[in-house]
């Protein structure tokens, strides 16, 4: 076995065994939304997942501890996993237990989903007494509304912040790295998990991340569970309001009277602009509203020296130089 190979598998065993004692911890609280039916050992148990790399729909685990030390995580097959999802949920009391397993970090992108998540988790983490602190992962390819949006929520909510930002920018990185794309993401790991990851490294003691991830958003997010071990943060990742609906998202913001994100006026996503899922008519948004921004997406481009462009439609590419251009003309 080569170099290589044997780092990957000291990974997988390392992975492996925090799993099964982050799984220990979420099967000991006895979370009643999370509790399904094992047929291998004719009693209830805690459902959970498992990261597996280059693996879209995770395989699921119904885990049983007595809380004197032993433990058991048996795989559901295909089938039994999808029964299994349809019949979990997380609520309001199954929150409160996960507040208490560590400090508590709240992913806040900017963006209603993750609004809505922190008050939620502001309110909960009163009734509990305990103190959260909101995490924003400043990619540095975002607008400067959504940045001063974020600082300006936190201080009307009173939740400490911290924002967190990759060692060279995205248009650096970008220059040297290529423009992301579909196939070569390489920005997510590098904008956002990366930052994450190094500051949740350096806090001591056990921690729980609570992000805004819903089953609505995407047949993906669907199969995921609302309780699991993130494999970059090393810590239990918590989604308070996976089963939520758009509208009721939009409800709990409108009643608690929450500030609006400036993304709603710009007519377009404003979280991001590494390139990745962006099409050309949002581009041309970008150079009306930010041509600062645009045109450092250009230079960008420039220094693919016409290999790559964000713009691909129809087998062409389009420079992003030449849409400025028409509408100069």
């Amino acid at each position: 076995m080569c170099a290589a190979e044997n780092d990957k598998s000291r990974r997988t065993n390392a992975y492996d065994a925090a799993w099964a004692d982050a799984a220990r911890a979420i099967s000991a609280k006895n979370l009643r939304g999370l509790q399904v039916y094992c047929s291998r050992c004719r009693r209830s148990g805690t459902l959970t997942s498992k990261w597996v790399e280059k693996t879209p729909v995770k395989p699921l685990y119904i885990c049983h501890s007595n809380g004197n030390g032993y433990f058991k995580a048996c795989e559901l097959d295909e089938a039994r996993a999808r029964a299994a999802r349809a019949k979990i949920s997380i609520g309001r009391d199954d929150v409160l237990k996960l507040l208490r397993l560590g400090s508590p970090f709240i992913l806040f992108s900017g963006g209603k989903d993750s609004l809505c998540l922190l008050e939620y988790m502001r309110r909960l983490a009163r009734h509990a007494n305990k103190e959260i602190t909101a995490l924003h992962a400043d990619t540095t390819a975002g607008f400067p509304e959504v940045e001063e949006y974020v600082h300006k929520v936190c201080r009307k909510l009173k939740v400490p912040l911290v924002t967190l930002r990759p060692h060279r920018d995205y248009f650096e990185t970008a220059k040297r790295w290529g423009i992301p794309g579909v196939r070569s993401r390489w920005c997510c790991e590098t904008l956002k998990v990366a930052p994450m990851r190094r500051f949740l490294a350096t806090v001591e003691g056990p921690k729980v991340i609570f992000d805004g991830i819903r089953a609505a958003e995407s047949n993906i997010r669907a199969t995921y569970v609302p309780v699991w071990f993130h494999p970059a943060f090393r810590c239990i990742s918590v989604s308070p309001i996976f089963g939520w609906s758009d509208a009721k998202v939009l409800n709990y913001i409108q009643r608690h009277n929450l500030p609006k994100s400036p993304a709603q006026h710009l007519n377009t996503s404003a979280e991001c602009w590494c390139g990745a899922y962006k099409c050309k008519a949002d581009f041309e948004a970008l150079l009306d509203i930010h041509p600062e921004i645009f045109d450092k997406l250009v230079d960008v481009e420039k220094a693919q020296r016409g290999k790559y462009t964000f713009i691909f439609e129809n087998g062409k590419r389009i420079p992003l130089a030449s849409l400025k251009s028409q509408k100069l003309a």
